[in-house]
């Protein structure tokens, strides 16, 4: 049996280069893998951007990167069955051009659609399966992927009996949540075109040395927030790989790749305080020189204390992103999501002292915002100024897929549409137009504070060594917009 795993285009709103177009290392498919090599089943993997990302066309209202599947024919025609991984629901169209591709390529192939559950720029395939089947041998697949994959190869002919798995006829709703991360084999990472994707120089996270991993240490989050799809794609579940493993994973990618900065792409690795001091002790006491970075954000409420961050600090943690969301407690109460403003501030200037850069990330656009709740949102954008936070980021609220607001919003074209600049809002122009005001402000409060630092991230931006996304995000834009105007 030939399996195929296939990363889609990367899609971006060229109307906003900034907060569209992020680059993930495909993490998924390499544990998919992993998992497959630990039951013998042979598979190769197309990662259609990670394998062209300087190639730009233009479709429609967006920007697609990366190669076209009908470049790999013959791929299609040897394979038993395909899995396509919806990573961000930005890429949508993507996806849905790769399903229709292979269809004309191959009418009969089994082609499963899998999810990805540990992002929150995905989507929940649950609310969107009808998107994808379009025949009998179209499948979605909800859940965490690696086991549900094994069963699906065990019993491809008796399909209706696999919990996780919708089909034209059948939707068997009761998805696989992975308990025992420590079961799961080591990501291998040897059939993604790594090279390709250090060299183009930009990531989800600030990228600053030549090489980087991304690891992900733990699953889900336990918090409900409304405007996110994982309290949908997870149920809420925190789990978590062992401190041992997680170093054993480091230590092997130190090995195997010659990687010495990774990547933490966890929805909440610090959730468990004692996990993490405990995964800080294990890389000081075999004494790795790594230097990592929470890239997808953390609850700064589950940092204990300043002693977690000195311990962090020393084991090579440079880069910590947060998220308050907002400076109002009305409006934090509406989106489901507490948050302790006080604490934040302690925790952000002692990450200051201790040289870990730090963000946070801030939403607008929420349903229910009053103008109380921006200038709220103000007023703590420059608390966090004045403790020393390197970066903001300001996302303008979209209904996504499995979120709880995702039906109170309506306007979008196609579900490509809901990235973080939806300009389909009526209000877009508005809130935009703060957001710009917001970056403006926070920019002058830091070189009021800090002038020293914006020094250093123009020499970083020139240096192309990304010590924060602010630096990394300008240059993104300048070589998309120049890959752009070749093609």
């Amino acid at each position: 049996m030939n399996i195929l795993l296939i990363n889609p285009e990367l899609v971006v709103n060229p109307n906003d280069k900034f907060t569209t177009g992020i680059v993930y290392l495909p993490i998924a498919l390499a544990s998919l893998s992993a998992n497959l090599e630990k039951y013998n089943y042979n598979h190769k993997i197309i990662d259609l951007f990670g394998n062209n990302p300087r190639n730009i066309k233009k479709i429609n209202n967006h920007l697609f990167i990366g190669d076209d599947i009908n470049d790999y024919k013959n791929d299609i025609n040897n394979s038993s069955a395909i899995f396509i991984f919806a990573n961000q629901v930005i890429n949508h169209l993507s996806i849905l051009k790769i399903i229709s591709s292979i269809r004309k390529i191959n009418s009969n192939i089994k082609i499963f659609t899998f999810e990805n559950t540990q992002a929150v720029t995905g989507y929940s395939l649950k609310k969107v399966f009808n998107e994808f089947i379009f025949s009998k041998n179209d499948y979605v697949i909800i859940g965490e992927p690696e086991e549900i994959i094994v069963k699906i190869l065990q019993n491809i002919d008796n399909l209706e009996i696999i919990d996780g798995l919708i089909g034209l006829n059948f939707k068997n709703l009761n998805k696989i949540i992975i308990k025992n991360l420590d079961e799961l084999p080591i990501p291998n990472w040897n059939s993604i075109p790594l090279n390709n994707y250090w060299k183009i120089k930009y990531a989800h996270g600030p990228f600053t040395s030549k090489k980087y991993l991304s690891i992900l240490t733990s699953r889900g989050c336990p918090y409900p927030c409304n405007f996110c799809i994982i309290p949908e794609t997870n149920d809420r579940k925190w789990r978590s790989k062992s401190p041992t493993k997680v170093v054993d994973e480091i230590e092997f990618y130190i090995k195997e790749h010659g990687v010495s900065e990774f990547h933490l792409e966890d929805l909440n690795p610090t959730i468990n305080d004692k996990r993490i001091r405990e995964i800080c002790k294990e890389i000081i006491n075999r004494n790795l020189k790594i230097d990592w970075k929470i890239v997808a954000g953390t609850k700064v409420e589950s940092i204990k204390d300043c002693g977690t961050i000195d311990l962090m600090a020393q084991s090579g943690c440079t880069y910590i992103s947060i998220s308050p969301e907002s400076g109002s407690k009305e409006l934090m109460n509406k989106i489901n999501k507490p948050f302790d403003i006080d604490h934040a501030y302690k925790i952000v200037k002692h990450m200051n002292l201790r040289g870990i850069f730090s963000q946070a990330c801030f939403v607008l656009g929420f349903p229910g915002e009053k103008t109380i709740d921006l200038k709220l949102t103000k007023k703590l954008i420059y608390k966090l100024a004045k403790a020393g936070v390197d970066e903001i980021a300001i996302f303008i609220i979209t209904p996504i897929p499995g979120s709880n607001i995702f039906d109170q919003f309506n306007g979008y074209k196609n579900l490509s549409d809901l990235n973080f600049s939806p300009i389909w809002r009526k209000d877009y122009k508005k809130l935009n137009s703060l957001r710009i005001k917001y970056y403006i402000y926070f920019i002058t409060l830091k070189t009021f504070f800090f002038p020293l630092k914006i020094l250093k991230q123009i020499k970083n931006f020139i240096l192309c060594n990304f010590q924060t996304k602010m630096e990394m995000i300008p240059y993104k834009w300048l070589k998309l917009t120049f890959y752009m105007n070749k093609y």
